[in-house]
């Protein structure tokens, strides 16, 4: 048996395109097996024809010889062409259909061979030809048995001529020699379909095994890809992390410098108290998107869902970037909405927050927006900017970790480049959508959508309520 060679991997294949990429291969088999069954009959015409000579003219004998032979050659050549080519999955039945004819025709031919040993009248000339058929039949086993329908023709091919020449005889001899005929086809049937079943099951295996080595080599890429944005951790964390830690240090020397010399004003004490307030808050974020990924990572959140009105929402992300927005010179727009949501009202905060934050540090200015609509029974949320924009060629990578594209011209340089990257991260737990349009020089827009299994209105009387 010869073991399939040359498979593709079959990554992502439906179960439909795996059966097709089955049957090709075992196609594929067929063809490369049968040199077994042709070799045989090159090899195997002149010794038969030079036993038969004396019970059948001779011009006959050469007829049919070179009819094997043609049909022979013809056969190489169309399993030489098949494979030689680079037939696609979807058009390999045409190519067994011509496979089949061509192996019935031969076996046929080898029929009317069986059929002239009967008809010859002499016994030992019937047991040539019964030898003869059950060789040519039991050697085809292995080389027809990719595809059943060719070995079954072709056995029914050789055998059915002889064995009803021995019943029209109907004496004991011959009808000995049909009974060994039908044992010798159920035997080799059952061998055959044994075959293909083995042959069937080693190109799933290989199959199966090349998808593994996919997946293993996928799984390597994905530990290297790790181990470089590890690299890129240590390195954007040893520096924006030291930055903080640097400045408060200079800033508590000041304080104890001055408070050494006894000329330290509340003026003094207060800016630089403000000051390292304001550093204070940078590390925090940067230590926040930390512990987020950390959590994600060791899969430790858990989404707890509840009605979330995103009016009360987004007045909260109003009061928290309001003063920020403020500092910047930026007009930040929160428009009013009755929409809500059946999710997480913490994942959904982050979401907001890191996606107002990342809007407010590359807007030097003009101004930011919140707002969200319905959308095919669930919502849209969205936050627009007028900042620096992306490029289209940078647009995905800046969902990655620790992935920042360009400088922040707000002022806002410290970070670990994670906010988009929780923001992506998050969505995926809660079911939504993120989507970015950006144009260099005019601004983006990030938008978020809550699909309608998890989305929905306030009621009216809630509505009411509000206003």
């Amino acid at each position: 048996m010869i073991a399939p060679a040359a498979l593709s991997p079959p990554s992502a294949l439906s179960s439909q395109d795996a059966g097709t990429s089955h049957r090709a291969e075992l196609a594929r088999l067929l063809y490369r097996q049968s040199y077994g069954v042709l070799f045989a009959n090159f090899a195997i015409v002149i010794p038969v024809a030079y036993v038969m000579r004396a019970s059948v003219p001779v011009w006959l004998l050469a007829a049919w010889a070179a009819a094997l032979y043609l049909l022979t050659a013809l056969r190489v050549v169309v399993n030489r062409r098949f494979l030689r080519r680079q037939i696609a999955a979807t058009d390999v039945q045409g190519w067994v259909s011509a496979f089949c004819v061509l192996s019935w025709l031969s076996g046929v031919l080898w029929g009317l061979a069986g059929l002239a040993a009967v008809l010859s009248n002499d016994d030992m000339m019937l047991a040539f030809g019964c030898v003869m058929l059950a060789g040519m039949c039991s050697g085809a086993v292995p080389s027809l048995s990719a595809y059943p329908p060719a070995y079954a023709g072709s056995a029914l091919g050789m055998l059915a001529p002889f064995t009803v020449a021995c019943l029209i005889q109907a004496d004991t001899l011959h009808l000995v020699y049909a009974a060994f005929a039908f044992c010798l086809l159920g035997v080799n049937m059952y061998f055959s379909a044994i075959t293909y079943r083995s042959l069937k099951t080693t190109v799933s295996l290989r199959f199966e095994n090349l998808g593994l080595i996919g997946d293993l080599q996928r799984e390597r890429d994905r530990v290297a890809a790790a181990d470089q944005a590890k690299t890129r951790f240590l390195a954007a964390a040893g520096h924006d992390l030291r930055q903080p830690v640097h400045a408060l240090g200079l800033f508590t020397d000041i304080l104890a410098s001055r408070a050494q010399q006894g000329d330290a004003t509340p003026q003094d004490v207060l800016h630089v108290a403000q000051r390292q307030q304001t550093v204070l808050a940078s590390l925090n974020r940067l230590l926040d998107g930390l512990l987020d990924v950390s959590r994600m990572d060791a899969h430790l959140l858990r989404i707890e869902r509840r009605p979330v009105s995103l009016d009360a929402l987004f007045d909260e992300m109003r009061q928290d970037f309001e003063p920020q927005a403020q500092a910047q010179g930026l007009r930040l727009s929160v428009l009013p909405t009755h929409l809500v949501l059946e999710t997480d009202p913490t994942l959904l905060r982050r979401i907001l927050h890191n996606l107002l934050s990342n809007a407010m540090s590359y807007t030097p200015r003009g101004g930011v927006l919140l707002c969200a609509r319905p959308r095919q029974g669930g919502a849209l949320i969205q936050v627009w900017d007028t900042g620096v924009g992306i490029a289209p060629d940078a647009q995905d990578a800046v969902f990655n970790e620790f992935t920042r594209v360009g400088n922040t011209p707000a002022g806002q340089g410290l970070g670990l480049g994670l906010g988009l990257a929780i923001v992506r991260r998050l969505t995926g737990l809660l079911g939504f959508e993120i989507r970015l349009r950006s144009t260099p020089g005019k601004g983006s827009v990030f938008s978020v959508h809550a699909p309608a299994q998890v989305g929905g209105h306030i009621p009216p009387a809630h509505a009411a309520n509000k206003k």
